[in-house]
């Protein structure tokens, strides 16, 4: 799946988090979007962990409109 390999090289690069501060969530406001713990985002955007199944999706549908937003 595209979504997951592209959401895992954004989590493992940084960009993830940056996405996620430019439009102002906490990793709280993101894992509640996502279905998961803010210690789970924070290992996948720390790279120590790599998104899988249905909250790595909803993490992907999620940054890609953080994305749109922060970019508007």
């Amino acid at each position: 799946m595209l979504a997951l390999a592209r959401v895992r090289r954004l989590a493992k690069s940084g960009e993830a988090r940056v996405i996620r501060v430019e439009a102002g969530l906490s990793l709280a406001e993101l894992g509640l979007r996502v279905g998961v713990g803010p210690a789970t985002v924070h290992r996948w955007e720390m790279g120590k962990r790599s998104p899988h199944g249905e909250p790595a999706l909803a993490y992907a549908a999620a940054l890609a409109a953080l994305g749109q937003v922060a970019s508007a």
